[in-house]
């Protein structure tokens, strides 16, 4: 008999991150590879239609992947397993359904999309060729909360490097079969790769559930499970606000892909010059900006249904624990990331895009994006305590905030107008963090310790800021190589970074005990 055990906070952390890490390794070397075959130009045409994708897959499971997550978490922790298989089963026939309307209504817009939205008829064949990726990216999810909510993050880790391998594989047989074609259809590869990447997932997903499938029904509890009408109802009154706030975070994106191309073409640039800028800015510098991510997402998989279990159970202490617990993980690595990406921006960029001139542009996002990982946790820990509506109205007032800036480019000389708009993302990053925090503190008092949470790490950024140009010119001048030079520094200044929070204690033994656990 297989059997099934929760994963501490830490440890189903570290094995999304693992998993994580290992996709976004593999994503950075495909991106490497497109950049150098399409271009920015090529890169920019699957960067704009990529969010309109998110935004449809967003549609089409409606918020229920985090309230599967966390009802199913609620339900196993008053130990009510019936109720948590059924919540799974209506959830998914839920999602089967809206994803055909979705999906057939998305591959008969597209033309529609291509011209009226994106105003570029060249995207016209990327999103057809991107819309069955639709069907299999909505169930997965369902599989991938429920899995979550019981706690076990393993499925979701294989599922996702599978998926990641198999959408590698795929768009670089494909790339190679178009190399002497068109841009047009060069552009083809990453999203036919998509599709066959998230069937890939969606099979193995299906595969490990049947294997845990008899665990499951052998569960027995006494209560009788709830009615239909009575799940259906908590589902949808808990997933439309997700569903809301995840549309307006797409929506960022979306817009981004659709405004900052126009703007630019507004203010002086050619067609083709706006959509190389905004390649840059989101397949180039965004791509390095979102790579800390690995940890919010790991994260937020584990936070949402242990708050969710700690709430259901009564335990403010268990709450304010585990907030503690992912706010510093979050800012331990992500502020590392943050200084990196500032002291040597032009030199990363050109090591993995041979595009150096976007690090002007990362070097501006760099140390406020330290505000992006946080308000995802901040968004997690509402979603956590049942209010997924704070985290829209938050998303909202930000991303307003950035429209005004956006649309502001077109009052500012040439010179300046593209300069703005990394700032308005900025602008957006900070805003949310600050909303999001203050939300949380009308609901529970999270009592963060200032020194332990963000003083020590930031001293140890201080410490990177002095090493890592040193040591980088030090080891330039023995080897002669600026991509050894480059990896190395960034290496050993992770090393004092990581060694002065152990030395302070921001690290203790407990952390590694808690992910072999």
């Amino acid at each position: 008999m297989i059997k099934i055990k929760h994963q501490s906070l830490i440890k189903g952390a570290f094995i999304l991150m693992l998993a994580g890490l290992f996709n976004r390794v593999l994503g950075f070397i495909l991106r490497i590879i497109l950049v150098r075959i399409i271009g920015d130009e090529g890169l920019g045409l699957f960067q704009m239609v990529f969010p309109i994708f998110i935004t449809f897959s967003i549609i089409t499971t409606m918020g229920l992947p985090v309230a599967v997550s966390k009802f199913v978490s609620e339900e196993v922790a008053k130990e009510r397993y019936r109720n948590a298989l059924k919540i799974f089963k209506i959830s998914m026939l839920i999602v089967i359904l809206s994803t055909l309307i979705i999906v057939a209504l998305f591959a008969v817009k597209a033309d529609f999309i291509a011209q009226k939205l994106l105003n570029d008829n060249r995207t016209y064949y990327i999103l057809l060729s991107i819309t069955p990726a639709l069907l299999f990216v909505s169930l997965s999810s369902i599989f991938r909360g429920f899995f979550q909510g019981l706690r076990i993050m393993t499925p979701t880790a294989i599922s996702q490097i599978f998926e990641q391998v198999a959408r590698m594989i795929i768009t670089l047989l494909l790339l190679a079969k178009l190399i002497e074609a068109s841009l047009n259809y060069q552009t083809l590869a990453p999203a036919i790769g998509t599709s066959a990447g998230e069937l890939v997932g969606f099979l193995t997903l299906s595969v490990i559930f049947v294997y845990y499938l008899p665990q499951l029904r052998s569960f027995k509890d006494s209560t009788t499970s709830d009615s239909t009408f009575s799940i259906l109802k908590k589902l949808i009154k808990f997933g439309i606000p997700i569903t809301i706030g995840r549309i307006v975070a797409s929506l960022m994106y979306t817009v981004e892909a659709i405004t900052i191309p126009g703007k630019l073409q507004e203010v002086g640039y050619s067609i083709s010059q706006a959509t190389s800028l905004y390649g840059q800015l989101s397949g180039m510098v965004l791509q390095l900006i979102y790579l800390p991510t690995i940890i919010t997402i790991a994260l937020n998989s584990n936070l949402i249904p242990a708050i969710s279990e700690s709430v259901a159970q009564n335990n403010n202490n268990a709450i304010r624990k585990r907030s503690q617990e992912a706010i510093r993980l979050t800012f331990y690595f992500g502020f590392l990331a943050n200084i990196i990406l500032f002291i040597v921006p032009e030199e990363i960029c050109n090591l993995l895009f041979n595009y150096p001139q976007a690090g002007d542009i990362l070097r501006i996002l760099a140390l406020p994006a330290i505000c992006l990982y946080l308000s995802q946790i901040s968004g997690g820990i509402l979603q956590g305590l049942g209010a997924p509506n704070l985290v829209v109205r938050n998303s909202i007032i930000s991303l307003m905030a950035e429209l005004l800036l956006i649309y502001s480019v077109i009052y500012l000389p040439h010179s300046l107008a593209f300069e703005i708009i990394p700032c308005s993302i900025a602008i957006r990053y900070i805003i949310m963090t600050l909303l999001n925090f203050r939300s949380i503190s009308k609901q529970v008092k999270l009592n963060l310790p200032i020194n332990h949470l963000f003083i020590k790490p930031i001293l140890a950024g201080i410490l990177v800021v002095m090493i890592l140009p040193q040591l980088y010119k030090v080891i330039n001048y023995m080897s002669a190589n600026n991509t050894l030079s480059l990896i190395l520094a960034i290496i050993f200044s992770s090393v004092f970074y990581f060694a002065f929070l152990l030395w302070t204690n921001g690290i203790v033994i407990d952390d590694f005990k808690k992910i072999a656990k």
